[in-house]
């Protein structure tokens, strides 16, 4: 056998050593490309937040005094306030009216006639019945916070009616009062 010149083993020497260095490189570069981790972050921020539904109107109807003044008061069927919040809440109510009293309305506005009584409210079929009055009322105050189902508050609403009332012949007015609740979070 011919022994292999100097040219050849510089080049062989050469070869092996560039496959050695391209394996060991791209090894490494195989290595990290499978090594590589990233983090990210994922955040939120939970708001305040409370939702209320609430009655809509309320219709006593066509009312009369009777002699015995218990038997003169209409009584509403069950108005319900729902509220749904994630914080401690608060209802309050009030009336358009400073006294708490029905006032005849036209259809165009209020008159001077109101009804000698003034209209109240009970919580939840418990309690004495209180007058609604035009300043902010407290009907509960730091409730905890709801869950999903959320929390129903029953009202009654009486009005005393009596033969010192007038009466109203024209289809077209009534006695009306607007009672505003107020829902708020508490914290």
């Amino acid at each position: 056998m011919k022994p292999l010149s100097g040219d050849f083993k510089r080049a062989s020497r050469r070869l092996g050593f560039v496959l050695i260095m391209s394996v060991i490189l791209l090894g490494q570069g195989v290595s990290r490309a499978s090594g590589n981790t990233s983090m990210m972050p994922v955040t939120c921020k939970v708001m305040p937040t409370l939702e209320a539904s609430f009655p809509e109107s309320l219709d006593f109807g066509d009312v009369a005094p009777t002699r015995d003044p218990d038997g003169s008061y209409v009584i509403s069927d069950t108005q319900v306030v729902k509220i749904w919040s994630n914080t401690e809440w608060a209802l309050t109510m009030r009336s358009d009216s400073a006294d708490g009293r029905m006032t005849k309305w036209t259809g165009d506005g209020y008159s001077s006639e109101t009804l000698t009584f003034p209209l109240e409210w009970q919580l939840n079929g418990e309690g004495e019945f209180m007058r609604i009055e035009g300043d902010d009322i407290s009907v509960v105050q730091g409730q905890s916070p709801t869950d999903k189902y959320g929390t129903a508050l029953r009202l009654l609403f009486r009005q005393l009616i009596t033969y010192n009332d007038v009466p109203l012949l024209d289809p077209a007015t009534f006695y009306r009062i607007e009672v505003t609740f107020t829902a708020i979070q508490v914290y």
